[in-house]
């Protein structure tokens, strides 16, 4: 028997008109706002990058959504104008949506918009001459560079996550919206190498054996250990992790699953 879905589907010719119509009425029937839990509405066609607004807090929401699951690196629309929205802070949060063949919803996991800094965008090549949008510049987001807790899972293996359990998991970075975009790339950069270590206490020669990562991230920084150090006392500092002894942390929350 096929689904409400995929009889409200069956009028739609392109598998990307589908995906979208699919994808936004499943949204609006069935997830809340992850900040706060009240009712997310659909923006007008045509908002830019704001597919969803929340009623009550009116935090607002891209929606991307894929069959299968999503990898490390997300297709986005044009490079400047990313960058340009992540300086201002204007970017909207994210909500990455992965469904199945027969339009299940597999999960859902929801990105802060603190943690989309300008190291995770990837400039495409710029269109060719021969295109209608010729020299316009696309870009990809690479999120397997954040921490986990740059994903707030909504829904896991097709069951939704507890209210609870959701909104606890986005209150913890919410310091990051204290900073400006510039800062908040060292600060996601150290979070996301912490939680590479897997350990629940660390020494800071932990943090320092992944010290070429972070010079990738930052190709011109010749400081690179007293950065990931200032980070440290950041996140002391903010809670994220507690000081035990010098050269040792822990983590306030645990290891999260990967």
């Amino acid at each position: 028997m096929a689904s409400q879905y995929e009889l409200m589907l069956a009028q739609y010719k392109s598998g990307a008109q589908r995906a979208r119509v699919f994808s936004e009425s499943w949204v609006e029937a069935n997830l809340n706002c992850p900040k706060c839990n009240h009712r997310l509405s659909r923006t007008r066609n045509n908002t830019m990058a704001r597919d969803f607004t929340c009623e009550s807090c009116r935090a607002g929401f891209e929606l991307k959504s894929k069959k299968g699951l999503f990898g490390a690196i997300v297709p986005d629309g044009a490079y400047d104008s990313m960058v340009s929205s992540i300086r201002s802070d204007q970017r909207p949060h994210l909500l990455l949506l992965n469904y199945t063949q027969d339009y299940r919803v597999q999960s859902v996991a929801a990105v802060p918009r603190q943690f989309l800094v300008e190291e995770i965008v990837i400039p495409r090549r710029p269109l060719g001459a021969h295109c209608r949008r010729a020299g316009w510049r696309g870009c990809n987001l690479n999120i397997g560079m954040l921490p986990p807790d740059g994903r707030v899972c909504c829904v896991t293996d097709f069951k939704a996550e507890p209210t609870e359990r959701v909104r606890a998991a986005w209150t913890r970075s919410e310091f990051l919206d204290e900073y400006r975009s510039s800062q908040r790339g060292w600060i996601t950069l150290t979070m996301s190498l912490v939680r590479r270590i897997g350990t629940e206490t660390f020494s800071l020669r932990d943090v320092y054996a992944l010290e070429s990562e972070a010079q990738l991230a930052f190709p011109d920084n010749l400081h690179v250990r007293e950065k990931l150090r200032q980070q440290l006392q950041v996140l002391r500092d903010k809670g994220w992790l507690e000081f035990l002894s010098r050269g040792t942390y822990r983590l306030t929350h645990g290891v999260p699953p990967q």
